[in-house]
């Protein structure tokens, strides 16, 4: 089994926190909102055998340092590239998650001599080609996370919000597959697990990276990107409304490919054999 390397890389806006494995060409794994390089632990050493795997925590989350003031997913993208000089990385290949496959868009928009090739996953929702449909899409699942209070001179506001974060951190303790699964195995504890500590890591930089999401143009970017790229979509029962995404999102790209696997954001997580390999197969592709 490959062995992961964890540790923390200085840059001018601090430090990066980042797990590894393997060696060769490097491969940077982004992840969603508001997960960690945890949320990659498996897929590290399923990658391991093939790249210089490295998993980043994004600012504001994991042990990475604190988001930029006033964040774009721009300003996020421009960490990854301080990241990338600080450890010494002239070019690498990107994989982003939901959250991670916009920062990976704006790195590949606008450093392209920094990125080889790119991987854009996630459920149907994150890939919607139109931005008032996709920004509908995904503010009907994050919207809880907004507060719809404002402050009071007593500091109440405070005692709300914590007691917010609490039933969230219940929540993600006990999901259904937990409560309700037909077999439970010791990976479904540690799942649930992962989920919390980022989850508590995290939980002030939800709202703030969320609204950069919502402000950035995610199509422009898409435009500009000359790397060769796969448009990887994560389909599920729950989503099949939208229509599938993948392959309109790669037509207006200017080297894509589009392909789809079933499951949703936790795929990676849960089952990451098949989703990794449809990764695999892109990123050693010889042309």
């Amino acid at each position: 089994m490959e062995r992961v390397r964890n540790g923390v890389v200085q840059t001018p806006s601090g430090g990066v926190f980042h797990a590894e494995a393997g060696a060769g060409e490097p491969l940077l794994l982004l992840h969603a909102t508001p997960r960690s390089h945890r949320y990659f632990r498996y897929m590290l050493r399923l990658l391991a055998p093939h790249f210089r795997a490295i998993a980043v925590d994004t600012p504001g989350f994991g042990g990475s340092h604190p988001l930029p003031e006033a964040a774009t997913i721009r300003s996020i993208a421009a960490c990854f590239v301080q990241f990338l000089d600080a450890a010494g990385i002239d070019r690498a290949h990107v994989f982003g998650l939901h959250t991670g496959n916009k920062i990976a868009a704006a790195l590949a928009a606008d450093w392209p001599d920094r990125v080889g090739r790119v991987v854009l996953a996630g459920q149907t929702h994150s890939l919607i080609l139109e931005k008032a449909a996709r920004d509908e899409a995904i503010r009907g699942i994050v919207e809880h996370y907004f507060p719809q209070y404002g402050e009071s001179t007593d500091g109440a506001h405070h005692i709300r919000r914590w007691a917010a974060v609490n039933a969230e951190a219940h929540a993600l303790w006990w999901p259904q597959r937990l409560r309700t699964g037909a077999k439970v195995g010791p990976r479904d504890i540690e799942n649930a697990e992962a989920q919390v500590i980022d989850y508590l890591h995290g939980h002030p930089s939800i709202v703030p990276v969320y609204r950069a999401i919502f402000d950035f143009d995610m199509e422009a970017a898409l435009r500009r990107i000359d790397a060769p790229t796969l448009v990887l979509e994560l389909l599920t029962r729950q989503e099949s409304h939208f229509g599938e995404q993948a392959t309109r999102v790669a037509s207006i790209m200017k080297r894509a490919t589009a392909a789809s696997v079933q499951g949703d954001g936790d795929v990676f997580e849960t089952e990451p054999e098949g989703p990794t390999q449809a990764v695999l197969a892109f990123l050693r592709r010889d042309t």
